[in-house]
């Protein structure tokens, strides 16, 4: 499965790389998409395309901090109509939770998501389409646009963005943009802010044209629900770096109980605890591969009360320990293909 993502804030794509000395459509027919594409957001890429072409950018341009680039140039009209949703929603929350809510309805392989924990809101992303290409990019960007969304609807910044990635060289970008050094090497690309925040009225929001909006966003995405199991799998990708994230809170969270999940999972041929450990690779090998992060500091993420289990989890994953996987990058992966 390819996945797909809207294109939206990617139409500032062509534009930065002009910036940076590149022949936009050069470059982006070189990668194997349409320049045209790009035009309008309310395109589709697919996942492999999307990675390919951010991967060919940042070749092409040296520029470490490319996703941030393209993030940083967007607003709530970036997002089409869950954009007009959210700036017409009651609060705060509500106005995330359209973003999260929606966001299976045209993005495949990646999931945003809302998690307060001991008083601290987390808006995050994280990838879950299992070949995608210059992950540090695309989360780069999607922060960039989390921060730009809190901000312009609460007229609040953050507190601290979270990037599950090395520091880049440069790292003056980033400051500019956020106001303050991201916490690099971190265990989720996230935002983090008081959850008071969330309470806070979404100014010159429009009760009316709310619900005309809910109308016509779910009709105009009119596509096939994700299955239970997908469903599943986005859920464990969000969660999986909180404590206690299990059977229980995910079946809560679709308001299931336990032993429903789990019929509903066999009928897929899926089983909780299988797409457990698919959740728990995927987030392994991103933390191995994009951050510096030692092998106990991602257990301990992932919730291995010892290293040891982590590393003989990940042998039986994929025939190679934690370390062997960080040392040979990709090359892991083709091996399990």
């Amino acid at each position: 499965m390819d996945g797909q993502q809207r294109v939206g804030v990617l139409v500032a794509l062509p534009l930065v790389l002009q910036e940076l000395g590149e022949d936009p459509a050069r470059l982006i027919a070189g990668a194997g998409i349409d320049p045209e594409l790009l035009h309008n957001p309310e395109n589709s890429l697919t996942f492999v395309e999307l990675g390919r072409l951010l991967e060919a950018c940042v070749t092409a341009t040296g520029c470490e901090h490319f996703g941030l680039l393209v993030g940083q140039r967007s607003t709530t009209e970036s997002l089409g109509l869950v954009g007009r949703l959210m700036r017409n929603a009651p609060t705060l929350k509500d106005a995330l939770l359209d973003l999260c809510t929606n966001q299976k309805r045209y993005v495949r392989g990646a999931v945003a998501y809302l998690v307060v924990q001991d008083e601290i809101a987390f808006l995050g992303y994280a990838v879950h389409h299992p070949a995608m290409l210059a992950i540090d990019q695309l989360s780069d960007g999607a922060i960039a646009v989390g921060f730009n969304i809190i901000s312009e609807l609460s007229g609040t910044a953050p507190d601290e963005a979270l990037l599950a990635r090395r520091a880049p060289g440069n790292l003056a970008p980033y400051r500019q943009f956020y106001g303050s050094t991201p916490r690099f090497d971190a265990q989720q690309n996230a935002l983090a802010f008081p959850a008071s925040l969330l309470t806070h009225p979404v100014r010159g929001a429009d009760r009316e044209l709310r619900k005309t909006l809910e109308k016509l966003v779910a009709s105009y995405w009119a596509v096939e629900q994700p299955s239970v199991a997908q469903t599943v799998t986005r859920l464990l990708r969000a969660r999986i770096v909180f404590p206690n994230t299990s059977l229980e809170t995910v079946a809560t969270e679709l308001s299931m109980h336990p032993r429903t999940l789990n019929r509903r999972l066999q009928a897929e041929g899926k089983s909780f605890r299988d797409l457990m450990s698919e959740a728990r690779f995927q987030g392994a090998r991103q933390l191995l591969e994009g951050t510096r992060m030692e092998v106990t500091e991602i257990a301990l993420a992932l919730g291995y009360a010892e290293p040891s289990s982590f590393t003989h989890a990940f042998h039986k994953w994929s025939e190679m320990t934690p370390s062997e996987w960080r040392k040979h990058g990709n090359a892991g992966l083709d091996r399990l293909q």
